[in-house]
């Protein structure tokens, strides 16, 4: 689970890095240094890719505590973990490939995520 844990880690910033790589050919990097920056010139994938780095910090502070109660509670929580951080990725990529621009594709990735989480959560009540 701790290796797991590692990889949702590098997965975290590799999502904050691509917002801003995507569009250094049109925005400055010195804008991104700083809270006032003008990064309004984002490409339009920067734009999903910010959506979707957003929607990962919503359940990334709830899958970090339940990986870690896995760990300290000794709970076998390591299958859903991996699901969860498949279906992350697999969320990412939709939004990549602007594929939520279509109605209800969004909910039918985003969804299966919180329910990994409950079950986790679950798992570590019982």
């Amino acid at each position: 689970m701790s290796d797991l844990i590692i990889c949702v880690g590098f997965f975290y910033l590799i999502h904050l890095f691509l917002t801003m790589t995507l569009s250094l050919h049109k925005v400055p990097f010195i804008q991104w240094t700083y809270t006032g920056g003008d990064i309004s010139n984002m490409t339009p994938l920067s734009s999903r890719m910010a959506s979707a780095s957003d929607n990962l910090r919503q359940s990334l502070p709830v899958f970090l505590a339940f990986a870690l109660l896995s760990i300290i509670l000794n709970v076998d929580n390591l299958m859903l973990a991996q699901i969860w951080l498949g279906l992350r990725v697999l969320y990412l990529l939709g939004a990549m490939a602007d594929l939520y621009r279509f109605k209800m594709i969004r909910p039918i990735i985003w969804l299966p995520s919180i329910i990994v989480l409950v079950c986790m959560g679950c798992n570590l009540y019982i």
